[in-house]
């Protein structure tokens, strides 16, 4: 599920209206039709949300607290981008959203990595304290018990890094994403 999770992470934090295909939003695993008739198997397996293995509706309530970070921060709808940093061998991604000539910086954080990443410096648009508003690895079996993260917030008071003026030491949970506002 985290694999899928970070690519939907993705998908909603970069520029451009996001597509999901029918049932993507908890975890359909084959193509669906409405032709009751003739493809019945290809209904939509709604029951899997009251299953007892809740995997389906914790990846459900990913995907709507998701879209619920997208709706209330407003640099994730517009088309202010910028690579702050990616690093091939660590398997790291930052990028920085804004509202072209209005600001509301929002900083995106993504691990492709199988292994957590402790006291990584990411760049920061401006200093002090950050809000981490999102953390894919929380939904890790809703709530995970041994979340990996920031506490919920980090101060960007290190120097200089990747092109911008202030800096933070991030711990970046493993096949993760991350979603920094300022406080």
């Amino acid at each position: 599920m985290r694999a899928v999770a970070l690519a939907s992470g993705l998908l909603f934090t970069m520029p451009g209206i996001p597509m999901l295909f029918m049932g993507q939003e908890f975890l359909e695993d084959k193509p669906w039709s409405d032709d009751v008739e003739g493809h019945p198997e290809l209904l939509i397996f709604w029951p899997g949300l009251e299953a007892d293995d809740p995997t389906m509706r914790d990846f459900l309530r990913f995907t709507r607290e998701l879209i619920g970070v997208r709706r209330c921060y407003p640099a994730l709808r517009a088309e202010g981008y910028a690579l702050i940093h990616v690093h091939d061998q660590n398997r790291v991604l930052a990028f920085q959203r804004w509202i072209p000539g209005v600001g509301g910086d929002v900083v995106v954080v993504a691990s492709l990595a199988n292994a957590t990443k402790y006291e990584y410096e990411i760049g920061f648009p401006s200093g002090g304290t950050w809000l981490e508003v999102f953390n894919s690895d929380v939904y890790d079996h809703w709530v995970n018990p041994e979340v990996v993260g920031n506490g919920g917030r980090i101060n960007a008071t290190g120097p200089g890094r990747h092109g911008l003026p202030c800096s933070a030491a991030l711990t970046i949970p493993a096949n993760a994403i991350l979603v920094f506002a300022p406080d």
